[in-house]
């Protein structure tokens, strides 16, 4: 059993000693795929960043493989690179350049049912990193505040519980920063409650909130409206959930004043605004299990309920498009040649799709346009290419762009034969349910929409409209929680070590509490030996016999942490049934083959097979979907049975043990002894003898030593 426990203990401590459990818990995330139900389904965030949250590296290039197909895009002043319109269940991985040119790459991960977020860094993780950091590329550079705003940050030298939120024109050495200017705070609390509070920026630019709840249970949003030139830049921040021993700053920035760029709307960075609808005009779009229930738009300061509708479908977005493209080789074309067919339309419409561009482009440079004449389809929806031998005689890969949304192809070559490539894309001929409210926003004014589906409680993000055009929301009507968890396990003696990494996803902007004690994720019943990584150990914690228990409320987005435990082989077999109170989702297992071991699984959801790779043969169930309040139920057998006399020994050893104790019990009980009733009329014998002795005179020494020492011996037996 120690050398399991020892086992496991090494395979979980995947952090050092000491240091900021959330920077570990960031450090340990970087590459790492996050589902984020803020963003619209197939929307990829990747953030670049040079060792802290605070060094955005911008105006750089960053590759995504879609299905081993790149889209290249560059991080915009914040990191951040985007990619829309992915198709579910694509297989993505991230890739970018650090300054000396080494490739840094995010895990392989499958895109699920909602956007996905993940950071890369190209410098060692060094959170307290300062004036070292780098963003641009620049090395040594201080980031500028418009490359900072709206992140949070710890601040060891504030008190607890308070936030301090600096404004500024993208200038830290503004003479004027921007004094008076009111700056709102919402939090979110797990009760459902909501907070408001607004103070006004003093003469150096910073306003400060105190007496925040530091419990983890409420998510704050950071807003104000700076005006600049002929309108106002919106900025807001992402939710920042309060650490209970330190304060928070953070900086919200406009662009400078003196700047011709069109007014800044960071609400982009945590809502899609590109279809948002006219001035006067809020629009929330609703997600996921949507039911014929009232909508209302809520005043967060004053609670006042602002309008109440129902949904209604909306206009289609012929930009969602759903597209499917295939490169097939034609030996009878000549080299170079390439013959493109599109075709498709809304809904069940197929037809063939005119004036759709078409690029080739170099696959090993895919910014080196190779068609720059430019080539689209015509009324028959093809288009046709013909490219010179120097130019094709190296892979390449053509991007179709359909109503704004491109589809690109994977590598293909037409060094020795033509091809043709095929493309089908479809989008929505029906819109998605949304309600539309008028307003005309006062100044400084924060509202947010919920509804009540499903007996549950949704709510968007808090927001400042703004007169000059309309604002969009999402209401994400998805399971509170998703659990997900991605485990290996082998064979150690009598027990199943099992470890591997844990997570629950919190689809909500308010953080969720779970209760008093906290958030229970049961493990399989009967597992013995739980351990917490270091690094996590702050706020998971083993509960004797049920499972992991997150002491602090879960706040939006991801909660993942790594974990131990065993479960005892007997007779051969493992019988495993682990409760899934909020399902299991994109999750999977590894059990390391042993010989004659197989495995079964009723659990509908949880299928798999053997595969071989280099670590070894093992049992794999790869993606394991499992619906809430249901069990993940197996039975693993074939395990060797330990030899007969390892059962035996321990046994008759015992009972051998057990034999010597109760005869030395009975032997303690009926030894003999001498006659009490006899030893007693010796010893009153020899006192009458010394008595007359000593009225004698006592002149015979001898005697009387012999009398004593027999009187002595009679006295230590009673």
């Amino acid at each position: 059993m120690k050398r399991i426990l020892l086992a496991l203990v090494i395979a979980v401590a995947v952090a050092p000693n000491g240091g900021n459990p959330a920077d570990a818990q960031i450090s340990a995330a970087i590459g790492k795929p996050l589902p984020s139900p803020d963003m619209p389904a197939g929307q990829v965030s990747v953030r670049v960043v040079a060792g802290s949250p605070s060094a955005p590296v911008s105006n750089t290039e960053v590759t995504l493989l879609v299905n081993g197909t790149p889209q290249v895009a560059r991080t915009d002043a914040a990191g951040r690179a985007f990619y829309k319109d992915l198709p579910a269940g694509a297989k993505l991985q991230a890739k970018t350049f650090d300054e000396d040119k080494k490739e840094i790459a995010s895990e392989e991960f499958t895109l699920g049912d909602t956007g996905v977020r993940l950071m890369l860094s190209t410098r060692p993780w060094n959170p307290g990193g300062g004036a070292g950091m780098a963003g641009g590329g620049e090395g040594g550079a201080m980031p500028e505040p418009r490359q900072m705003s709206g992140e949070p940050r710890p601040e060891e030298k504030d008190p607890p519980g308070s936030m301090t939120v600096r404004l500024t024109y993208d200038d830290f050495k503004d003479t004027s920063p921007p004094a008076g200017v009111p700056v709102a705070l919402v939090g979110y609390s797990a009760d459902d409650s909501v907070k408001f509070a607004r103070v006004e920026s003093d003469k150096d630019g910073r306003a400060t909130f105190t007496g925040l709840d530091r419990s983890g249970a409420t998510s704050y949003f950071a807003m104000t409206l700076l005006p600049r030139g002929t309108g106002v830049d919106r900025l807001i921040s992402t939710p920042a959930v309060l650490d209970a021993r330190v304060g928070v700053r953070l900086i919200l920035s406009a662009e400078k004043r003196t700047s011709t760029e069109s007014n800044v709307d960071d609400l982009t960075k945590l809502e899609k605004q590109e279809a948002a609808p006219p001035a006067g005009k809020v629009r929330i779009a609703l997600e996921g299990g949507v039911e014929d229930q009232e909508v209302k738009l809520v005043d967060a300061e004053t609670k006042a309920v602002l309008g109440r509708v129902h949904p209604q479908l909306g206009k289609p977005d012929p930009s969602a498009v759903d597209g499917q493209q295939q490169f097939d080789p034609d030996p009878s074309a000549p080299a170079g040649s390439l013959v493109v067919m599109v075709h498709g339309g809304g809904g069940g419409d197929d037809r063939p799709l005119v004036d759709v561009p078409v690029v080739l482009a170099k696959a090993d440079a895919p910014m080196v346009i190779v068609n720059t004449a430019g080539t689209s389809t015509g009324a028959d929806g093809q288009a046709r290419v013909q490219l010179d031998a120097d130019i094709s005689n190296s892979p390449l890969i053509a991007t179709i762009t359909v109503n704004g949304k491109p589809l690109m192809t994977k590598p293909f070559d037409l060094s020795k034969a033509g091809g043709h490539i095929t493309v089908e894309a479809h989008w929505d001929a029906d819109g998605k349910p949304e309600a539309m409210f008028d307003l005309v926003p006062r100044q400084g004014q924060v509202v947010f929409a919920e509804t009540v589906m499903h007996g549950n409680l949704y709510r968007t993000l808090p927001f400042q409209p703004v007169t000059d055009r309309g604002s969009s929301a999402t209401l994400f009507i998805f399971p509170r929680l998703l659990f997900t968890f991605s485990i290996t396990s082998r064979l150690d003696d009598e027990y199943l070590a099992v470890n591997g990494r844990f997570e629950l996803s919190n689809n909500s902007w308010v953080p969720y509490a779970g209760g008093p004690d906290g958030v229970l994720v049961p493990l399989p019943k009967g597992f013995t030996g739980g351990l917490v990584a270091e690094m996590d150990q702050g706020d998971v914690a083993i509960e004797p016999k049920e499972g992991f228990r997150i002491v602090r409320p879960i706040a939006p987005g991801a909660k993942q942490f790594h974990g131990a435990f065993s479960l005892p082989v007997h007779k051969g077999q493992v019988d495993w049934s682990m409760d899934l109170p909020w399902g299991a989702f994109n999750s999977g297992m590894e059990i390391l083959q042993v010989p004659g071991m197989t495995v079964d699984t009723p659990t509908k959801g949880a299928d798999g097979q053997v595969m071989t790779v280099p670590q070894g043969t093992y049992y794999v169930m790869p993606r394991i979907q499992i619906l809430p309040k249901q069990a993940m139920v197996l039975t693993i057998k074939g395990f060797p049975e330990p030899a007969v006399w390892r059962l035996w020994l321990p046994r008759v050893v015992g009972v051998l043990v057990l034999l010597l104790v109760i005869g030395g019990v009975v032997f303690a009980l009926v030894r003999t002894k001498p006659d009490g009733a006899g030893r007693e009329a010796r010893r009153q014998q020899l006192l009458d003898a010394l008595v007359t002795m000593e009225k004698a005179g006592g002149k015979n020494q001898a005697r009387k030593e012999e009398l004593i020492k027999e009187l002595e011996s009679l006295w230590d037996e009673g």
